[in-house]
């Protein structure tokens, strides 16, 4: 993996691509930290325009009267958006604008409402008309003639449908039972009777299997193979062009519901959308109250240098301080603070086997150092294009790491990928039986 050595002059070059520092630490994070750490940061930002501004009232009006519309204004001027909202201007100095959201009337919801079948693609196809609805307090009025998705089917009602198919696919582009099961996290358990079939997706077959869906979270739910597959093929966008995009509704009833699966807020904003949604709502302590608390650290290039003196591996350093460690890797510094334990890997032990998840069904074992931490996984991942879930990250020494490594991919279905890699070997298809045999085969060696 190349790195690049950030220097003054390239730090200048690079700055004067963006109009904010938002947008500079987004698009380049690298950089940005480079220039953090150097010191030089207000240099080379000082063409940008300023995070806060003061505004006043005229100035809002004359900010607001360049766009036609509140939306344009919004996302091009957003600062200047908020502050008109704040002194509850908003409404005085975009009289001009034209009004792009029609007046939803009881009739009208309920006439919108009529032509849906779930509260789900009522809400995906107008998002307006359902919020209408919804704060209207007549959300459940005027569905009253839709499936209820959550409820109307039980456990014995979706094994019940799930009989019905032979294979997935079959089951998933009929019955949205499909959907529910998968969901719920019982979809292996009622498609046990089907025919597992590993198809050797072409680009041709991932193109027609994507027009039977409408939103990206649809193809990934309902044929997960297919959708990792343009994913490694990366034609995920083109065979997803005609796809409507998709933000998910959180009430905040469904947020503290979903914050309770987890056990801190660091894997709660890992695993899920619900968290961000949280803390702009303000409510993010109160759905995580039952978590333990961690002491939250701002963390600078110097205090992660500090921290990573602690320890004589980078497995070490990532087990004991996970933020930290992804820390280190965000502000790109993560080889150059580790830079004391390299030399330890010079006799290669290859003494730690790990798995990860990369989509769908589809995982990747192998053996790396000790000393190397989590550097191979994330080496392998930007080959095959995935973002990886480390599943297991653990050292058994050298002559078990060989046997356990082995042991493990007897197990599943080979993937194959059109052109080969460095371990691309050692990815395979696995049902949640494998998964959990090789997980036990890491813990205890059999």
């Amino acid at each position: 993996m190349a790195y690049t050595k950030w220097t003054y002059e390239k730090l200048i070059e690079e700055a004067r691509k963006y109009q904010t520092k938002q947008e500079f630490r987004t698009k380049n994070c690298s950089a940005y930290a480079a220039a953090k750490y150097q010191g030089i940061i207000e240099k080379v930002c000082s063409h940008m325009i300023p995070a806060h501004m003061s505004w006043s009232d005229e100035m809002l009006a004359t900010e607001a009267k360049k766009y036609q519309s509140k939306i344009d204004f919004k996302n091009g001027s957003s600062g200047a958006y908020q502050a008109a909202h704040k002194r509850e201007l908003i409404d005085q100095i975009c009289t001009h604008m034209d009004n792009l959201h029609p007046k939803w009337t009881e009739e009208k919801i309920r006439d919108e409402a009529s032509k849906f079948k779930t509260k789900s693609e009522f809400r995906a196809s107008n998002l307006g008309a359902y919020k209408a609805a919804w704060k209207r307090g007549i959300l459940n009025d005027v569905c009253m003639h839709m499936i209820d998705m959550k409820t109307d089917w039980t456990y014995e009602m979706l094994l019940s449908e799930a009989k019905k198919y032979s294979s997935r696919g079959e089951f998933s582009s009929i019955s949205n039972a499909y959907q529910i099961a998968a969901k719920r996290g019982i979809l292996d358990e009622i498609c046990s009777h089907m025919e597992v079939h590993h198809v050797n997706w072409t680009d041709e077959m991932i193109f027609e299997e994507a027009t039977k869906f409408k939103s990206r979270s649809d193809f990934k739910l309902s044929s997960p193979l297919a959708y990792a597959a343009a994913q490694r093929r990366t034609i995920l966008d083109k065979a997803c062009g005609h796809m409507e995009f998709k933000h998910k509704y959180w009430s905040n009833e469904e947020i503290a519901q979903e914050a309770k699966k987890y056990k801190t807020r660091n894997e709660l904003q890992m695993r899920s959308t619900a968290y961000g949604i949280a803390h702009k709502r303000g409510i993010l302590d109160e759905v995580c109250s039952h978590m333990k608390y961690t002491e939250r650290v701002n963390w600078t290039p110097k205090l992660l240098a500090e921290e990573a003196l602690k320890y004589s591996t980078r497995a070490d350093f990532y087990r004991n301080n996970n933020n930290a460690y992804v820390a280190a890797r965000r502000f790109g510094v993560l080889d150059d603070i580790t830079e004391h334990l390299e030399y330890l890997d010079r006799y290669n032990t290859r003494d730690v086997v790990y798995l990860w998840h990369a989509e769908a069904d589809i995982y990747k074992v192998g053996i790396t150092s000790e000393n190397l931490g989590d550097k191979r996984i994330y080496d392998v991942a930007k080959d095959a294009g995935f973002i990886p879930k480390i599943v297991m990250l653990e050292n058994v020494g050298t002559v078990m790491a060989k046997r356990i490594e082995s042991q493990i991919l007897k197990l599943g279905q080979p993937l194959s990928f059109r052109n080969s890699f460095p371990g691309s070997s050692e990815f395979r298809h696995f049902s949640s039986t494998d998964l959990n045999k090789a997980i036990e085969l890491i813990k205890t060696g059999n």
